[in-house]
């Protein structure tokens, strides 16, 4: 009940144009588990549904309004200018309206509405985001973090025994889709590898602590919650609820939106992001927590979309397409926790990534991808090649096919280093990704001879694309900032010489251009099976 109203009363009221003034002519009201939004053109209000899940209650008059105060002093942090006030709600001749006279019946955060065209979510879908804007957000959030509060208070939150009561909390609150939405085997698998993970790094936790990783996060860092407009970012709707989700490592803030990146089907921005933020903020120990909180918030996701099931608001059409989504988030979870458990084994194998493909087929994309996932350390051809020469790796070589820097010579060469710097790696029990286009079954056969030395496990991962997403690719490439001096010509001339790969070579082949979610996780989890099995 709200006030004198039920919810649901309130939910059909809220659809009314004239709730929220004369001037309003059209309303468009979207939901989630927890709030109403209503959009009226210049301004947005967002109202608290009255719901008590544990971890969250806004199940009275009081706790809402206060929350909603929370909600503006919080989010100025990151979006002074969209965040205006709390408004009451009001009825008055069983009239309701927004910041009218009557009795008070409930509280809304007032907005300024911007367009949903801009939201990060949408403009992934019509390819509109880039490496320019990832790094416009990676700027925003290290400022953000730099000045972040911290605390002793804080500082608890980031210990084992705190993130555990918020890992225990999800797993006793998911039991009942046990079969519905999430298998027993995968719930029983994620619980095992969280809670072995936790025991077992301890140190770990308490060094982010130490280092001052833990301060006063965003809390649900996801792209729908981030705006872009031009040059502006603006990242809105923190976590005002619960002190708990936002006191936190930065690994998970910054986790929660590398693992939203990988659930939309854009894994190498998700790498990306990554790469940026250690870049800009110096913390190359988040890859010791990465997997680990990238599960917890796949997790997170995937239980907070199943309150959907419960909602009477929510359709029965509406009720089906949540079912798949969280199926989705609980399988990527899945993915995370069995890169979790490789840190896990006592006496686990080196592992040697190689690429393989011809030019613009996307080797460097997957490269980083594996890079953050296995904390492999990249080597690329490209960057060795220069580096042999003493020039810079951005300078461009538009060496004609089998010349120059690219003659057989300097490709031996060149691979001979590559390989040298695998070796130091692997030797020490780290991980390694080669970035190279390997077109020869001899090259290939070093591979092997390398792993073997090293008592290594290895993998080919052979990058395979359409040829008119590789021209276009190649063409987008050569206006840009980059290492490779790979173009449509070189690619046409390598077809030729190219040796494939055969059955008896351990590879998976990867079409990059394939963004959907399904095909993603089965070669990502094909990698994983193939070369991390027992």
């Amino acid at each position: 009940m709200v006030g004198k109203m039920t919810d649901l009363e309130l939910f059909k009221n809220l659809k009314k144009p004239s709730v929220y003034g004369s001037d309003v002519r059209a309303v468009t009201l979207l939901q989630t588990h927890i709030s109403f939004v209503a959009l009226t053109g210049e301004y947005a209000y967002k109202i608290k549904k009255p719901v008590n899940f544990g971890f969250l209650d806004f199940s009275t008059l009081e706790k809402r309004k206060h929350f909603c105060e929370e909600e503006i002093r919080l989010n100025k942090r990151l979006c002074p200018d969209i965040y205006l006030d709390v408004v009451p709600i009001t009825i008055e001749n069983n009239r309701v309206s927004i910041d009218g006279s009557g009795e008070i019946i409930d509280y809304a955060v007032k907005m300024k509405e911007f367009s949903q065209e801009k939201l990060m979510t949408n403009l992934l879908q019509k390819n509109k985001i880039d490496e320019e804007v990832l790094d416009k957000i990676i700027d925003v959030l290290v400022n953000f973090y730099n000045f972040s509060e911290r605390s002793k208070e804080i500082d608890q939150f980031g210990t084992v025994k705190s993130i555990k009561i918020n890992t225990d909390e999800n797993f006793e609150q998911t039991k009942s889709v046990i079969g519905i939405t999430i298998s027993r085997y995968i719930y029983d698998y994620i619980k095992d590898v969280t809670n072995k993970f936790l025991e077992q790094n301890k140190k770990i936790f308490d060094g982010r602590i130490k280092d001052g990783f833990i301060c006063d996060c965003h809390g649900d860092l996801h792209s729908g919650n981030i705006v872009v407009n031009k040059s502006d970012i603006c990242i809105f709707d923190c976590i005002e609820f619960n002190k708990r989700f936002r006191y936190s490592d930065i690994a998970s803030d910054i986790g929660f939106l590398a693992m939203d990146l990988d659930f939309l089907g854009h894994p190498y921005f998700s790498s990306y992001l990554i790469e940026k933020y250690v870049e800009q903020s110096g913390d190359s120990h988040i890859f010791d927590v990465l997997n680990f909180y990238k599960c917890y918030r796949a997790y997170v996701r995937g239980k907070v979309t199943g309150f959907k099931l419960n909602d009477p608001n929510i359709g029965d059409l509406e009720k089906e397409k949540a079912i798949y989504i969280v199926k989705k988030y609980f399988d990527l979870a899945f993915y995370y926790a069995k890169l979790c458990s490789l840190d896990l084994k006592r006496d686990k194998k080196p592992i040697l990534f190689v690429t393989s493909g011809l030019t613009g087929t996307g080797k460097t994309t997957i490269s980083r991808k594996i890079h953050v996932d296995y904390t492999a350390h990249l080597i690329s051809t490209d960057a060795v090649r220069k580096e042999i020469e003493g020039i810079d790796k951005f300078e461009r070589h538009h060496d004609a096919y089998n010349t120059g820097l690219y003659s057989p010579e300097k490709m031996v060469r060149t691979y001979k280093e590559v390989l040298k710097k695998a070796e130091s790696y692997l030797k020490k029990g780290q991980n390694v990704v080669l970035d190279a286009t390997f077109k020869t079954r001899n090259l290939r056969d070093t591979v092997k001879k390398l792993a073997e030395e090293t008592n290594s496990n290895y993998m080919f991962l052979y990058c395979n694309c359409p040829e008119e997403v590789v021209k276009e690719y190649l063409e987008t490439r050569i206006k840009k900032k980059s290492i490779s001096d790979g173009r449509w010509e070189i690619y046409v001339k390598q077809k030729d010489s190219f040796e494939k790969l055969d059955k008896d070579e351990c590879f998976v082949e990867i079409d990059v251009s394939n963004r959907s979610f399904e095909y993603q996780t089965n070669v990502f989890n094909e990698i994983f099976d193939t070369v991390c099995e027992d």
